[in-house]
């Protein structure tokens, strides 16, 4: 019989000793994310009072209502400590602000304008979880103590 072990992620950091940067980082990617659905949603629905149902303005209205949805979803996963979801949110918070860049300075939108600014509060709360003393406690070195991970194990 084959045996598999199960994929073990190892231990989670305590969220007692969570540094004030990891608690920042949370928050300025909670209010991007945040700030974010509110723009899409005011976008969706101005778009369709003023404009009509028209396909390439609501599209755009909806991808930031996902943007911001998937900033909040990844940003709470990351902030249980699963390393995984940080690199993620990070990765995910540098592509939008890049791509925000040039569209917002191409099409001179004012609402590319303050979508770019939104993103870039999640992406200074991607930098601060990167910080010396927030990375510690992501790789579960800032103290001697974490707690172990509850699905290590062998699967037969």
């Amino acid at each position: 019989m084959i045996e598999i072990k199960a994929r073990t992620r190892g231990p989670k950091p305590d969220p007692k000793d969570r540094p004030t940067l990891v608690v920042w980082a949370m928050r300025l990617w909670m209010i991007s994310g945040a700030l974010l659905i509110a723009l899409g949603v005011l976008t969706v629905v101005d778009q369709s009072v003023n404009v009509g149902l028209e396909f390439g303005p609501l599209a755009i209205g909806v991808l930031i209502i996902l943007l911001g949805v998937a900033y909040l979803l990844l940003g709470a996963k990351t902030y249980r400590g699963e390393l995984q979801w940080r690199s993620s949110l990070s990765a995910l918070t540098c592509v939008v602000v890049a791509m925000l860049l040039p569209l917002t300075i191409g099409f001179q939108s004012g609402g590319l304008a303050v979508a770019l600014a939104c993103a870039v509060i999640g992406l200074a709360g991607s930098l601060l979880a990167y910080r010396p003393r927030a990375d510690k406690w992501f790789n579960c070195k800032l103290s001697g103590d974490c707690e172990p991970d509850s699905t290590s194990g062998s699967v037969s």
